[in-house]
């Protein structure tokens, strides 16, 4: 057996020989190592340089049975099995394994788009709340009206009209009381103010006044006769002054104090006896309250000369709007040199006060 081996040996080699090959050489199969997790490495070892053909394997009684020439590329029907270290289920699982958990990042990625739940909020991380007590404020502050301080203190100008009532009590002639006493006349009217402010809680103040008093006719027994004193009408009065005004703002309410100096006219009915409105002077040349004796001597209107104290309150109710009540106190001159301080105007108002 040995010796028809040796023959069939020597029988190929000269027929290759003759043919031009290269020497037969048994053919070998070589794996590289590769690097754990480079597929692409391993695809490129399996598969085989493209143009290149690969050597056929000679068979033993190749010229006898009249083979193919050696050196044709034969066509292969199956595709070459991967090497023993290619990419398979459990490479896979080892090269997850080794890339550190790539799951768990892939998993976090995905809740990543999903809608995460608000973070919790530290209360102390809150802005302080307003002085002084450092408060959380559990409703919004009213701001109609405001009851702070200041309203007042920004508004520059004020304009009061009020309804008042007002009491003269005057010593008219003819109109005396049994006991030698000046009746007190009761009536109504108007006023009205104008206020500028000169500094802080310190106002100028500008006013007039008009009210009217009915009076009745008055008569009286001289000499066993009924004559008539007075002649029955309204007296009209009339006073206008100026002085400052005090304000002490505190918040929605307003306290003023007012002092000043005025004029009151008295307008008293005409048609009555020596000394009253219209009619000639007495023989002193004296005429009734109010009036005084022309160069005709006859009686006429004048002013009055006096001086007035006032305190009124205001209720702040919107920011240019305040309702109030007021009293004033008014002292004749005449009556001041005298010491006496009994008034004769009062007055007694409802107000309604527009600041801007």
């Amino acid at each position: 057996m040995r010796l028809v081996a040796l023959v069939l040996a020597l029988g190929t080699s000269g027929a290759a020989q003759a043919a031009g090959l290269p020497p037969w050489e048994p053919p070998t199969t070589e794996v590289e190592a590769e690097a754990p997790g480079d597929p692409g490495s391993k695809a490129a070892a399996s598969e085989p340089p493209k143009g290149e053909a690969k050597p056929a394997e000679p068979q033993r009684g190749a010229s006898a049975a009249g083979a193919e020439p050696q050196g044709e590329v034969k066509p292969s029907g199956t595709e070459p099995k991967p090497a023993s270290g290619e990419v398979g289920p459990r490479s896979s699982e080892a090269a997850t394994s080794a890339n550190g958990g790539t799951a768990n990042v892939q998993s976090s990625a995905r809740l990543a788009g999903d809608a995460l739940p608000p973070p919790p909020i530290d209360p102390n991380d809150a802005p302080f709340m307003r002085p002084p007590n450092n408060q959380i404020g559990t409703a919004p502050p009213r701001t109609r009206p405001d009851i702070r301080q200041g309203w007042s203190a920004r508004r520059r100008f004020a304009l009061t009209i009020a309804p008042a009532y007002a009491m003269l009590r005057l010593p008219f002639q003819g109109r005396l009381t049994a006991n030698n006493q000046a009746p007190r006349l009761h009536g109504a009217g108007v006023n009205a103010e104008f206020d500028v402010q000169a500094w802080r809680w310190i106002w100028v103040r500008a006013m007039g006044v008009y009210s009217g008093h009915p009076v009745g006719e008055e008569r009286a027994q001289m000499e066993m006769e009924v004559v008539r004193t007075a002649p029955p009408g309204t007296i009209h009065v009339m006073t206008y002054g100026v002085g400052p005004v005090f304000a002490l703002d505190l918040g929605r309410f307003l306290p003023l104090i007012e002092v000043g100096v005025a004029g009151l006219r008295v307008v008293t009915p005409t048609g009555g006896g020596t000394g009253q409105r219209g009619e000639a002077c007495m023989a002193n040349g004296a005429c009734d309250v109010g009036l005084k004796c022309n160069s005709a001597r006859i009686c006429e209107v004048t002013t009055i000369g006096e001086m007035y104290l006032g305190l009124a309150v205001d209720l702040l109710v919107r920011r240019h709007l305040s309702f109030g009540a007021q009293f004033r106190y008014n002292v004749r001159f005449a009556e001041l040199k005298s010491l006496n301080l009994t008034p004769g105007y009062l007055l007694g108002t409802v107000r309604l006060t527009v600041r801007f």
